[in-house]
């Protein structure tokens, strides 16, 4: 789905089971662009998601492509490697925001995830065979919510 419909079917109420949205050229939130700008536009998604009334039953998942030059004490596992043998699955980690009624809150994860765990979520939620052996592998982000909890209230608008 294109960035600038997103927010349009969101406030609608007319998003699809899945959406995978990115952040548009100039807005993504790498240093290079105007990041406030950017942390404003994924602020606005999630603010048009909570107005088109998709709050109860929605989970979105805010995460980037990198871990932005800032230093990781911690070294990826070695699980994958490329045909030279350098590593291919995990690299420095990134963050990932789960929000939803039913994300634990102020929950901390301490599960090995991945990009590809927001793949195995879906298959999980959907009950849908995984696609290769690498989601059928990942994690599905289930230790991050609280199904039994009273659902959470949406976040306040951006400002």
């Amino acid at each position: 789905m294109s960035a600038d419909r997103f927010a349009k079917d969101a406030a609608a109420g007319k998003l699809p089971a899945v959406s995978w949205v990115y952040g548009p050229k100039g807005l993504s939130e790498h240093p290079v662009e105007p990041v406030k700008a950017g942390q404003k536009w994924t602020a606005d998604q999630v603010d048009a998601v909570v107005k088109g009334g998709l709050w109860r039953n929605t989970v979105i998942f805010i995460t980037w492509d990198d871990w932005g030059g800032w230093f990781d004490h911690v070294k990826p596992p070695l699980v994958e490697k490329w045909t030279d043998g350098t590593q291919f699955r995990y690299g420095s980690r990134v963050a990932c925001l789960v929000l939803s009624p039913y994300a634990k809150a102020g929950h901390v994860s301490h599960v090995q995830h991945s990009h590809v765990s927001l793949v195995r979520f879906c298959e999980s939620t959907f009950g849908l065979k995984p696609l290769s052996a690498r989601d059928r592998a990942a994690d599905d982000m289930s230790d991050c919510f609280d199904f039994t909890q009273k659902p959470l209230a949406p976040p306040p608008p951006a400002i």
